[in-house]
């Protein structure tokens, strides 16, 4: 049986540097803002955390209220491929800046948060993000609302932020 974080629990603290803005994004700085973490793989899963943006962003379009980041495990990238790594990540960056309102700042927006060393996606115990993206909601307070992992992730995000 798979370990999951369970609703009401304290979200684990992380701080990891945002690809193409260099922004540091950590929970404590996000404290009373509600998160959504989309746990993905850079190629197989990564149209559902675009899908979440666009769902949640439509919804709930002020970032300050809140903000949605894309988490992706490079755990299994030998420390020589980083560089090569990062440039993609920021050439995906760009990619989605690109696509953002004029006068919208991407750092708010488009943040895509490489997991080196795979600490942020074992201490919110999420795995397989090959086969699905894994979600995990955390509210104002820094407690988990929702972690997922399933076939209906846009439902479920959109759900655990507005109710049935």
């Amino acid at each position: 049986m798979e370990q999951r974080l369970e609703t009401g629990e304290r979200a684990p603290h992380f701080s990891l540097l945002a690809a193409g803005s260099a922004r540091r994004v950590s929970l404590r700085a996000l404290a009373g803002r509600r998160v959504v973490l989309v746990f993905h793989l850079q190629g197989t899963t990564a149209p559902t955390a675009r899908e979440i943006n666009r769902a949640v962003r439509a919804r709930h379009p002020d970032p300050r209220e809140v903000l949605v980041a894309s988490v992706i495990d490079l755990s299994i990238v030998p420390p020589v491929y980083w560089m090569s790594v990062s440039l993609i990540l920021n050439q995906a960056y760009d990619r989605a800046k690109d696509e953002l309102p004029p006068g919208v700042d991407p750092s708010e927006y488009v943040i895509i948060l490489p997991d080196w060393a795979g600490r942020v996606s074992r201490g919110y115990a999420v795995r397989n993000t090959g086969r699905a993206a894994a979600i995990v909601v955390v509210d104002e307070d820094s407690n988990v609302a929702l972690s997922y992992q399933g076939e209906r992730p846009v439902e479920a995000v959109l759900e655990a932020l507005d109710g049935p």
